[in-house]
């Protein structure tokens, strides 16, 4: 079984070479007959934002969701917050009522009492 594969060694690095050599002598022909400058002189920017720019579109996100939560809180807040005045307005009317029902009551009690 090993010298299966050693033997085979030695064929497939062979074609393998001969098969890159011709891909980059194409390519270069090919540069030069287009007229392009080969790769080797092109200079490619790193790109170092991206974890700045993950931070910032995480501060943004996030800034963005508690602005949505806080405005959609606070409306359900002051709903709430006027429907409770609402209860206090008519509970406030029903005592009046009761005080005057009272006072009434009173004042006929206090004329039964003086005849």
């Amino acid at each position: 079984m090993l010298s299966r594969t050693a033997a085979l060694r030695p064929i497939v690095s062979h074609h393998t070479s001969i098969a890159s050599r011709r891909w980059l002598s194409a390519s270069s022909r090919l540069n030069q007959a287009v007229g392009t400058p080969p790769a080797a002189t092109v200079t490619v920017k790193k790109s170092s934002g991206g974890f700045r720019g993950g931070i910032i579109g995480f501060l943004i996100g996030s800034s963005l969701a508690f602005a949505t939560s806080f405005t959609y809180l606070r409306n359900e807040w002051k709903v709430r917050d006027d429907i409770l005045m609402e209860d206090f307005a008519s509970l406030r009317a029903t005592c009046q009522r009761v005080e005057a029902r009272f006072r009434l009551l009173e004042d006929q009690i206090a004329k039964i009492a003086k005849k």
